[in-house]
């Protein structure tokens, strides 16, 4: 009663973290610019081409492609790619589960 929505749920590999930075808190904060990060998935953590985190978010086929954050003491564009959508809306109001 009273939601404004259900949570989709995707994972999605982030690329253009610097390797220096690439820690639980940062890889979080970077999920946090466009969604919520759920989970990480460690084996990608120092993957040179990108990260792969589990994001919550409102409408996961249109997670921005990039955006700008903050890490250490310089600005960087971040980039999104959806890997796989795990939860989302229909158009009916009901919703998609698929398995992880």
């Amino acid at each position: 009663v009273g939601a404004k929505g259900v949570l989709n749920i995707a994972w999605v590999n982030v690329s253009n973290i610097p390797l220096d930075k690439r820690c639980e808190k940062n890889i979080a904060y970077v999920g946090s610019l466009v969604g919520v990060t759920l989970d990480i998935d460690k084996s990608t953590v120092n993957r040179p081409e990108s990260v792969r985190i589990k994001l919550g978010c409102r409408d996961a086929e249109n997670i921005p492609a990039k955006a700008e954050g903050v890490l250490g003491d310089h600005f960087y564009d971040v980039f999104y790619s959806v890997d796989k959508i795990l939860v989302k809306n229909n158009p009916k109001g009901t919703m998609t589960i698929t398995q992880d």
